[in-house]
C-alpha cells in the first residue's frame, strides 16, 4: 500500500476557479442598429435581381415582399388569383396562424405586376422543354 507521507505526491489545492464562460459574441444590439432594409437598400436588391434570368418577376417580387412586409413563405405562395388588377388589391394568405389580409397595390406594383401577367400568358402552359415536345404528335416514319 502506498502512503502519502512516504511519497513524492502532495496533494495541492486547485488553483483555479470554475465559472461560467463568458459569451464571445457581441448582442445583436450591438452588432445591427436596425433589422430592417432602408428603400436604397431595397432599390440595390433590386437592381441586382434584375441581372438574372427571371429579372423582373424576382424584382418585383422583392417590391412587393418589401412594400407589404411579407415573409418568404407568403411571397413563395402569391398566385395570380390573389390579385385584382381592376380593384388594385392584393389578398395575401397568411402564414405563422396569421389573418389573412388585402393590400392595396400602388401604382408602379400594378405595372409591374401586369408585365409580368402579360410574359406569363405567352409562356407555353408545359413545365419544361420536353413536356412540349411530348404534347406534338409522333413524326410520321419516312
Amino acid at each position: 500500500m502506498i502512503s502519502l507521507t512516504t511519497s513524492a505526491l502532495q496533494l495541492v489545492a486547485p488553483t483555479e476557479v470554475f465559472r461560467t464562460v463568458a459569451p464571445t459574441r457581441r448582442p445583436n444590439a450591438e452588432l445591427r442598429t436596425r433589422k430592417h432594409l432602408t428603400p436604397g437598400e431595397v432599390e440595390t436588391l433590386i437592381e441586382a435581381a434584375k441581372a438574372n434570368r427571371y429579372g423582373h418577376r424576382d424584382a418585383t417580387m422583392i417590391l412587393i415582399a418589401f412594400r407589404h412586409g411579407l415573409r418568404a413563405g407568403e411571397v413563395c405562395d402569391l398566385r395570380w388569383d390573389q390579385i385584382d388588377f381592376s380593384g388594385a388589391v392584393l389578398h395575401v394568405r397568411r402564414v405563422k396562424n396569421g389573418t389573412p389580409s388585402t393590400h392595396p397595390l400602388l401604382g408602379d406594383e400594378l405595372r409591374a405586376r401586369g408585365a409580368c401577367s402579360v410574359r406569363a400568358s405567352r409562356r407555353p402552359s408545359y413545365l419544361s422543354a420536353s413536356g412540349a415536345r411530348r404534347s406534338r404528335p409522333p413524326a410520321s416514319p419516312g
